[in-house]
């Protein structure tokens, strides 16, 4: 066979918003050597092989870092390195890591590899699921067929002759695989896939079961010549999360992301938009939260190791947003936390509140490495789409500088009749800690109110705020700390904006020039 006829989803070309139902297979007739090395060198063309009636999207960037990691390890020799992959719930961590299996059996020497679950349905799961890639009539007209030379085939164990070695698949779970030995042969592969549920999570005496017969029971299984451990999963919101000790251990090489993450502008993004878009993920962050379960989402979506329940300050008992969205508010302003531009400096913070019955209620916040103008400019803009004219800055020390510069671009943009009050407000003499804990209490009684889209911001810097440290992302949380006082302080010039003409003629140019604005 001089060439290979590979059916291969259109996803190779194909937008993702496309009718999967629609969707039309299409035939790529490439050399057999072109689509081993393929299939070698490219983890999207080895899944479109592999699955073909499945695959549907590029794995993202992070996934291809992770890919190479893997790959480069699965190539040394008498090596033992041990690798801890943290990816979220619903991301195909476990595709990834069957396809990654199928890969060593390909194109490595590795001859032993040993897959363990928390069960052992589910580790023969994953090993059956690997048997079936190498079923495809796409991988047996590229690599061979893999049963004819097999010799075991068991649901727990497969041994069979294939592409010029001796291969063993075994599944089992951690417990269950002491002294593991077949045919002279230990396993050179190890795969701890979700050894570890949600309910064991919960039990200190569990977990560290599970995690002492890892250790000491399968990782002690190990081939004398080399082997690689791969534990993949999440986090859980208990302390007793196996990969929360594992990160925190020097001896394992860790790679672990999140759900959401963020570009270089600092706005957050879907780890893989394609199979699991932002807008889908908040609408799962709602659900959770609004079912009093908010610390799952941050746990096993974000892989937030602080995930528990704030000791300081519990997110489920934080009171919704009682006021409906068509309710007429009392007055409405901006607060500003500033921050300077530079790579690692805090992000700038900007938060749009509105008053209701003397409570300001938090509706919109906005966060990002913003240079000074660009952060007034986003300012403007947020005031102009609200129709809210009172801005106040955070001015400690240098801070007071950007009220200077508001004035300039203001005059510049000819915005001077538009009615825009921006003013300072300063953190006293409390430090930021005290101010932040006793805003926690404000949060707790209702006397802060946190709208629907600004709850998750606000709880994921609640949940890994830690009241010893001096360092915290806090930008959001000292927003809050701020509002009870604007309205103190300027409770005045709120309610006088509710009595400006709108200037709805004016908005219009207004609104162009910001659009075209350099900053």
């Amino acid at each position: 066979m001089t060439n290979s006829t590979l059916d291969l989803e259109s996803k190779l070309g194909f937008a993702p918003s496309s009718d999967p139902v629609t969707e039309l297979i299409q035939e790529a007739t490439v050399s057999t050597t072109e689509a081993q090395e393929l299939a070698r060198t490219s983890l999207d063309f080895l899944a479109a092989i592999a699955l073909p009636t499945v695959f549907r999207y590029f794995f993202p960037d992070v996934f291809q870092q992770i890919w190479r990691l893997m790959v480069s390890y699965i190539h040394k020799e008498r090596d033992f390195s041990q690798l801890a992959i943290g990816l979220p719930r619903g991301f195909a961590k476990t595709t990834f890591t069957k396809i990654f299996l199928l890969y060593v059996i390909l194109f490595t020497k590795r001859t032993f590899i040993l897959v363990c679950a928390n069960s052992v349905p589910k580790a023969v799961a994953i090993t059956s699921d690997v048997c079936d890639f190498l079923d495809e009539p796409n991988i047996k007209k590229l690599f061979g067929d893999w049963r004819l030379g097999l010799e075991t085939d068991q649901q727990v164990l497969k041994k069979f002759g294939f592409r010029g070695r001796n291969i063993i698949i075994a599944a089992g779970t951690v417990e269950s695989v002491r002294g593991l030995n077949v045919k002279h042969q230990r396993p050179d592969v190890m795969l701890f896939d979700d050894i570890q549920s949600r309910q064991d999570a919960e039990s200190q005496i569990i977990s560290e079961q599970i995690e002492t017969d890892m250790i000491g029971t399968a990782m002690k299984a190990k081939s004398p010549h080399g082997c690689l451990f791969i534990f993949i999963g999440n986090m859980y919101p208990t302390k007793w999360s196996i990969l929360r000790r594992l990160k925190s251990n020097p001896t394992w090489i860790k790679f672990i992301a999140g759900g959401i993450i963020h570009d270089e502008n600092g706005q957050p993004r879907s780890l893989w938009e394609d199979l699991q878009p932002l807008t889908q993920l908040l609408k799962e962050f709602e659900n959770d939260s609004a079912s009093g379960r908010a610390e799952v989402f941050y746990a096993e979506v974000l892989n937030d190791e602080n995930a528990a329940v704030s000791n300081v300050c519990d997110i489920n008992r934080i009171p919704i947003n009682p006021y409906a969205s068509d309710t007429q508010h009392q007055g409405n302003f901006i607060i500003i936390d500033p921050s300077n531009d530079k790579h690692n400096s805090d992000a700038v913070s900007i938060g749009y509140y509105e008053v209701f019955e003397s409570k300001p209620v938090c509706k919109e916040i906005l966060e990002g490495r913003l240079s000074p103008g660009a952060m007034i400019m986003e300012s403007l803009r947020m005031a102009l789409r609200h129709g809210c004219r009172v801005i106040c800055v955070e001015s400690n020390a240098y801070q007071y500088s950007a009220l200077y510069w508001f004035g300039q671009i203001i005059n510049q943009m000819g915005l001077t009749n538009a009615g825009f009050h921006c003013l300072d407000v300063y953190s006293g003499q409390l430090s930021k800690n005290s101010r932040i804990l006793t805003m926690f209490k404000a949060l707790l009684a209702g006397e802060i109110i946190l709208d629907g889209p600004t709850r998750a911001p606000t709880f994921a810097q609640i949940t890994s705020f830690n009241p010893l440290k001096t360092n915290n992302v806090d930008g959001v949380l000292d927003l809050h700390t701020y509002a009870p006082k604007v309205l103190e302080l300027y409770g005045e010039f709120i309610r006088s904006t509710l009595v400006l003409d709108s200037q709805e003629t004016d908005e219009i140019p207004i609104r162009s020039e910001l659009e075209t604005s350099p900053f």
